[in-house]
């Protein structure tokens, strides 16, 4: 048992490495590099320029939580301070979920401007977005408060000790109905959109579907995993299905959990479909603008 749950530990520690560092130093520097062309490049703030801006902010702020998560397993005691812990842990796992919010709210926008461009003038603007980012902010910075809490500064470690938050189950339970809604909304949203779009047959509905399409997938592959070991987890520690399958699911629960935090570099994707789209259109302004000048 000792041997299986060491062996274990070992491969998590060494899975830890090869996706988190990775991750942090190319999520870093993608990520630097679409916040730099979004806030200096683009000089008009439209509504998908404010979400992607948060959207690029809460990566940051799981990012920063990566090597504080590496440094906790590798070593045996925490010695950066218990609120600093209980700081890094509400990053980590708040802008996980502050994240999904934010890439349904840009399928909800997207959703209303194409399925419905009539309302859309008084449903969209910058006003709105921003408002609409910030009140997600308030709430998710606020669900981070049971953290603060529930944890448990005598165990001496991070990123350990989270038995209160198995046994309540209200917490869990809370992070898999925001998954859940997430994925039904942006699936929604997304083929209806494909479907509109595909309609209009016009020459840039490719690359709209292809932004629409790896927005969507990269969310699935994402956190589909990682939720739905959350889930069978939850169901063990409940004991809803038996305890031999927990050592399995600890692992498979991890592993999935650094799947997740992938999702910083991936977003790199939609950004550069985003900007190149909206270079394109800048482009085609310009040379029209042009040939109006000629004529």
């Amino acid at each position: 048992m000792c041997s299986s749950n060491t062996t274990e530990l070992g491969a998590v520690k060494t899975l830890q490495y090869v996706v988190h560092i990775p991750t942090f130093l190319l999520g870093l520097l993608v990520n630097s590099a679409a916040l730099w062309i979004l806030c200096f490049r683009l000089k008009k703030w439209t509504e998908s320029v404010i979400y992607m801006i948060n959207l690029i902010t809460s990566d940051v702020f799981l990012l920063f939580s990566l090597p504080f998560k590496v440094y906790a397993s590798v070593e045996d005691k925490w010695h950066l301070g218990s609120r600093f812990c209980e700081f890094v842990e509400s990053l980590y796992f708040v802008n996980t979920y502050g994240t999904m919010l934010i890439i349904m709210l840009i399928s909800l926008d997207r959703y209303i401007a194409i399925k419905h461009p009539f309302p859309a003038k008084s449903l969209r603007s910058p006003k709105k977005a921003l408002l609409a980012c910030t009140v997600l902010w308030v709430c998710v910075w606020a669900a981070s408060i049971p953290n603060y809490l529930q944890s448990n500064p005598q165990t001496g470690q991070c990123f350990a000790g989270f038995s209160e938050f198995w046994e309540r189950g209200v917490i869990p339970l809370t992070m898999l109905s925001v998954f859940l809604i997430v994925a039904v909304v942006l699936t929604f949203c997304s083929t209806q959109i494909i479907r509109t779009l595909k309609r209009a047959g016009e020459g840039s509905t490719r690359t709209s579907v292809n932004i629409i399409s790896s927005n969507l997938v990269t969310f699935l592959l994402c956190f589909t995993p990682y939720h739905v070991a959350m889930f069978l987890y939850f169901l063990v520690r409940r004991r809803h299905i038996a305890a031999d399958h927990l050592g399995s699911l600890r692992l498979f629960l991890q592993t999935s959990q650094c799947l997740a935090t992938t999702n910083c570099c991936l977003d790199a994707m939609y950004y550069y479909l985003i900007i190149k789209e909206f270079w394109k259109s800048k482009d085609k302004r310009m040379k029209h603008g042009v040939s109006i000048c000629k004529i």
